[in-house]
């Protein structure tokens, strides 16, 4: 009996140190949360290199390029004496001053003559040298300093209709060489409109 008690408490000692172990091992509550540390500092940010100067605003590409008004052209006829006083017209001839039509222009850059067949709020553009193959009316220039030639075999001066409206008005440009008539061959010369369009024109 005695022997029984003694391993019984034997027993009971194991259970409790077993127990006491088990709960030495379970973690306690959390306790509050600590105070936030100061914010570290930001890494250096790397060098991109020193921005270089602003360079100076170039030109833009029709700066160079010169062009008129729609202006008024009168035509005089080309007239030869013949024997007993006759007078016989070989055509008609015209003038248009260009004061900015220089020999480097003729020589190295292009010049383009337009007339407007029509009124400008109706306009009918087209270049010269011009031939209407059904009237067989032709309108063609010659170039020179300071001046462009018109000569026709009929009189197409600048007339004023019933309305009091301007047809057959002349418009002149000047493209130097250079920069400008290289990029020339970047659009149609002879499509007014599109000219119209790359230059800014304004009727």
């Amino acid at each position: 009996m005695k022997r029984l008690m003694y391993s019984l408490s034997f027993l009971l000692l194991i259970a409790t140190a077993v127990l006491s172990i088990s709960s030495c091992s379970k973690s306690g509550d959390p306790g509050p949360a600590g105070q936030q540390g100061p914010k570290g500092d930001k890494g250096d940010k790397g060098d991109n290199g020193a921005g270089g100067p602003t360079g100076p605003k170039g030109d833009t590409g029709t700066v160079n390029v010169i062009y008129s008004d729609w202006l008024d052209v009168a035509y005089k006829p080309d007239t030869v004496h013949l024997a007993g006083g006759k007078i016989d017209t070989l055509g008609y001839y015209a003038d248009i001053t260009a004061p900015k039509l220089t020999t480097n222009i003729l020589t190295k850059g292009e010049l383009k003559v337009y007339i407007n067949l029509s009124t400008a709020a109706d306009p009918v553009i087209t270049p010269l040298p011009y031939t209407d193959l059904k009237s067989g009316l032709y309108i063609k220039y010659v170039a020179y300093q300071q001046t462009i030639q018109l000569d026709s075999n009929g009189d197409i001066s600048t007339v004023q209709n019933n309305a009091g409206t301007k047809l057959h008005q002349y418009r002149y440009i000047l493209i130097p060489g250079g920069t400008a008539a290289r990029k020339s061959n970047a659009i149609n010369w002879n499509n007014y409109q599109e000219v119209k369009a790359y230059l800014g024109l304004k009727d």
